[in-house]
């Protein structure tokens, strides 16, 4: 599978721009005003839209929904439509701030699919790999013809910018600007301005043309001109956010009163924040004895009772669901996990128990779903329990939305 490009200026008449939209369709930034230029509508969050696919992404800090089926809509959406190709961006990992590693899993299912490329950064977390950043970029941009790093060198330590390098010499924070120039040699975040000042040409001379700028007995705004002396403020800002107390900060002291740029802290203030509160959804594993556990949280164990777990591993083992009122259909398939769960036989109340959960005139299996989702919220809250449990809309067929490529079995009878 192809990874996603970086940077999409076409596309073939077969593929498809995926990106990620805030809840009311307001393409204002990022790979969602570039999708514009593809056909994207403004005021629709999700779905199709000329040559792209909306996913809603941006929820703000405090009511951030959970992605799973919004991505397993448009994982099905381009099942069903092996004609065309889907390049799926980082969605979520810019204004949204949020990061590869809590974005990525939702798209695992994605890696057995030949028609949807996802970005080298989901990739790497799905692989267990270290990010990568594409960091030669700014090596190229810096050693071309014109606008090049000496050139941008000689006109610092002379007090005046009078060419266009601005992007690639002081990067700053992706998401504050506009131009194709902005989203290119953006920074995402404080991780990549780590590796770009510990990179051995980009760092030295970063620090080589901040010092010769700090050196300067004149404005910043004389020396760079609008709206190059916000974007310095910016680039020092998150420079020192990586490496406080250093050359960064004196260049905010000595130019700008010692104020960081407001934009730079909020983005990185709300990935911050995004990456302490947000859990997201965890693999499954169900182990030889029958526990379950929820992998990403420490192994976490969701604890029931046997025949409450007997009607979980049911549905579990039926993606597409079954419909309550045929339950009676699944009474063997149910006494058998309880079987395998209880080695010691089923007494008659157990069996009587099965009878019930499986009569339609019963209302013990909608008891049993709701001891189901008590157990599932004591372990991964409110907001991600409806992934987990047995839920459906009214005369549909219940099932569980957990995505079963995040579900393994280590036992012999699991599917």
């Amino acid at each position: 599978m192809p990874y996603t490009p970086d940077y999409i200026e076409e596309l073939r008449p077969n593929e498809i721009f995926v990106f990620g939209s805030n809840a009311l369709g307001y393409h204002a930034g990022g790979a969602a005003l570039k999708a514009l230029q593809f056909g994207a509508v403004s005021g629709q969050a999700e779905g199709r839209q000329g040559q792209t696919y909306a996913i809603p992404t941006d929820f703000g800090l405090q009511t951030q929904e959970d992605l799973q089926p919004y991505v397993d809509r448009f994982l099905q959406y381009a099942q069903d439509h092996p004609e065309l190709h889907f390049l799926v961006t980082r969605i979520g990992c810019g204004v949204a701030g949020y990061t590869d590693e809590m974005i990525a899993p939702y798209f695992r299912e994605a890696l057995e699919m030949t028609n949807v490329s996802l970005p080298r950064s989901f990739v790497d977390v799905l692989e267990g790999r270290s990010r990568h950043f594409d960091l030669d970029r700014f090596v190229r941009a810096q050693d071309a013809a014109y606008g090049s790093y000496q050139q941008a060198l000689s006109e610092i330590r002379e007090g005046l910018k009078r060419s266009h390098w601005i992007w690639y010499i002081f990067p700053q924070n992706k998401g504050l600007g506009r131009s194709s120039q902005s989203e290119i040699y953006g920074l995402d975040g404080v991780e990549e301005a780590r590796a770009y000042l510990e990179h051995p040409i980009l760092g030295p001379r970063l620090r080589e043309i901040t010092t010769a700028f700090l050196n300067l007995n004149k404005s910043a705004h004389r020396v760079l001109g609008f709206p190059d002396v916000l974007k310095v403020q910016s680039c020092m800002t998150i420079f020192d956010l990586v490496s406080p107390n250093d050359i960064f900060a004196q260049v905010l002291d000595k130019f700008y009163a010692s104020v960081r740029c407001k934009q730079t802290l909020f983005l990185n203030f709300r990935k911050e924040e995004n990456q302490k509160n947000h859990k997201r959804v965890s693999r499954m594993v169900i182990t030889r004895d029958y526990r379950i556990l929820l992998t990403d949280y420490d192994n976490a164990e969701v604890s029931m009772e046997p025949l409450n777990k007997a009607v979980y591993l049911l549905f579990l083992q039926h993606p597409d669901g079954l419909a309550f009122k045929q339950l009676s259909d699944n009474r063997e398939e149910l006494t058998q996990i309880y079987q395998r769960l209880k080695l010691n036989g089923i007494s008659e109340r157990v069996q009587k128990s099965i009878d019930d959960i499986t009569n339609p005139l019963s209302n013990s299996i909608n008891e049993k779903c709701s001891r189901i989702r008590q157990a599932f919220i004591a372990v991964v809250g409110e907001e991600l329990a409806p992934i987990y449990i047995i839920d459906g809309n009214p005369g549909e067929p219940k099932r569980i939305a957990l995505s079963r490529t995040l579900v393994t079995w280590e036992s012999d009878n699991g599917t």
